[in-house]
């Protein structure tokens, strides 16, 4: 069996995580996040390691939460909390974490992203939160996202659910480095060097440092952020959008098309 995560050790100091789901575009299902925590955890006990760049195998890097596994509603508290630690830990890990992103991140894929300290894209990506078309909520990565992106743009992107591009992405500060495709990998390089190149100690510090600066919720409210994701999961709403997402139909609440007499629509 394939494992779910590939790691490599690029340079000294330097990881590479891959999510290995190439046929389901990396979606995050639970043993694919139990494996990135358990790895992300086992590496920050290395006293030499210090930056990982986390990729996607295949066309994309993240589509999101698993749908198919989140349909499974015994599953919701358990994918939830999964979530919930992965995001936690890729924000809070002593490692500099810097994702590479390229084909798509969509939804939690692209919390994901914004979890990490640095976010490099190639120049024709695409990202998008298509949370409320599925009849779902965007609870566990708002607080992610709301570290990186303007108020403003947070509402756009979460209640209006359109696809933006690399450069809007990086206008908003969802990306802090766009490259074509061809050069992705150089840029990230470079900028993974460019961590390596601080003061081990120091680095981990000034992480901690903007952890704490920019710290918005206790645990407590941790909690209460799955509590409102899971809550969302057992309406009605959810359960037609995730439905309509399996059988690749629109969901009940999509008017179809009028057209008018010339048959236009």
């Amino acid at each position: 069996m394939q494992p779910l995560i590939v790691t490599q050790q690029l340079a000294p100091g330097l990881t590479s995580f891959q999510l290995n789901r190439p046929d389901r575009r990396n979606a995050l299902s639970i043993a694919l996040m139990d494996e990135l925590c358990d790895a992300m955890e086992q590496l920050a006990q290395q006293p030499t390691a210090r930056v990982v760049m986390l990729r996607g195998a295949g066309t994309a890097f993240c589509a999101g939460l698993d749908l198919h596994e989140a349909s499974n509603m015994s599953l919701v508290q358990r994918s939830a909390e999964c979530v919930q630690r992965t995001l936690t830990l890729l924000r809070e890990s002593p490692l500099v974490t810097i994702a590479v992103v390229h084909g798509g991140a969509y939804a939690g894929g692209a919390g994901l992203m914004a979890a990490c300290d640095i976010a490099i894209a190639s120049d024709d990506v695409t990202i998008g939160f298509p949370e409320a078309r599925r009849g779902l909520l965007p609870a566990l990565i708002c607080e992610v996202m709301m570290t990186k992106v303007r108020e403003g743009d947070l509402r756009e992107l979460f209640l209006a659910g359109s696809m933006i591009d690399a450069e809007r992405a990086q206008q908003i500060g969802l990306l802090q480095q766009i490259a074509p495709p061809v050069q992705l990998e150089v840029k990230a390089l470079e900028i993974a060097h460019s961590v390596l190149a601080g003061g081990p100690q120091t680095i981990r510090a000034t992480k901690a440092m903007l952890n704490a600066a920019f710290a918005r919720f206790k645990n407590a409210d941790a909690r209460s952020v799955v509590a409102t994701h899971t809550d969302a999961r057992h309406t009605d709403e959810a359960t037609e959008g995730l439905a309509a997402f399996l059988e690749k139909r629109d969901p009940d609440w999509v008017q179809p098309t009028r057209r008018n007499k010339d048959g236009m629509s």
